[in-house]
């Protein structure tokens, strides 16, 4: 199955070269192709609440509908905490029935909608859940809507999103020219690569509290995809963001529009190890030595 799955993309990659594809962006879904289905947009202003800036930093953006078929989007939210291993419910916090809508809540009001200090917040993340009623009647949440619809940040889905409450970033932590070194496997191949190395570049964005990655795959994708011609051979580069010390990968995506994930860990000889891969079920461990 995961073979057939696999020629499956290869076919994909044909019909997107054919179209012109865009190697870094995924194609997107149109909406606006499709009027009869219910679909909300949101076009984020502030993605990450400051903890040196609380007021100034507000969950923020613009709640949007291609098509006029939407009756009510409902916002809910829910606090992680205890480096994610403690989460609340989702509580309900307003039912938007006119677009576009701004929306703004800043992290002062979420700490009171959970009942807990501001300052109990400080690394906490806050996932925000959104239902949408149709003028038919039917129902669109994060869990129906087509995979191409959540695969690119580009999309802009308006159904669920995640905000962390951040410190303030040092980019000498993290930026630099490194060799990594990988161990893999992948579901679609029988053995695993083993000592695979790279050079691996992580330099500053636009964005505080951002990093990107020359490739997230550490070379993985060359060796197993590209070999075979299921991928060009390449970097796929990805987004590193650091929460009150933490780091990981964010709105990172692969060739086929897979979800891209990975922890990293500061090892005291100074080596970085990534544990990582995508939703597919690629899985590689790469250490990290800075050139």
């Amino acid at each position: 199955m995961k073979t057939i799955m696999k020629i499956y993309r290869y076919i994909t990659f044909i019909l997107l070269a054919a179209l012109v594809w865009s190697c870094e962006t995924p194609m997107l879904v149109d909406p606006a192709e499709v009027p009869r289905g219910i679909f909300v947009m949101y076009d984020p202003e502030i993605t990450s609440i400051n903890s040196e800036d609380i007021a100034g930093t507000p969950v923020s953006g613009t709640f949007s509908v291609p098509a006029d078929n939407v009756a009510s989007h409902e916002v809910s939210v829910k606090r992680i905490y205890d480096d994610g291993e403690s989460e609340s419910d989702y509580v309900v916090l307003e039912t938007i029935t006119t677009f576009p809508y701004e929306f703004s809540i800043d992290g002062n009001e979420l700490a009171a909608v959970f009942g807990v200090p501001v300052e109990e917040t400080f690394s906490n993340f806050y996932t925000f859940n959104c239902v949408a009623t149709g003028s038919n009647g039917e129902l669109a949440d994060y869990e129906n809507l087509h995979s191409d619809l959540v695969g690119s940040t580009e999309q802009l889905q308006g159904f669920r999103f995640t905000v962390p409450v951040v410190c303030p970033s040092d980019p000498d932590v993290i930026i630099g020219t490194y060799t990594s070194v990988t161990n893999s496997t992948f579901p679609d191949f029988a053995d695993p690569v083993v000592g695979l190395t790279k050079t691996i570049v992580i330099d500053v964005s636009d964005e505080e509290g951002f990093y990107s990655i020359s490739d997230f795959t550490f070379g993985t994708y060359d060796h197993f995809y590209a070999a075979v011609g299921w991928c060009p051979y390449g970097d796929w580069p990805g987004t590193i963001q650091d929460v009150c010390g933490k780091f990981f990968m964010v709105n990172t995506f692969d060739f086929w529009g897979e979800t891209g994930f990975g922890d990293l860990t500061f090892n005291d000889d100074g080596t970085i190890t990534v544990v990582g891969g995508t939703g597919y079920g690629e899985e590689w461990t790469a250490v990290m030595t800075k050139q």
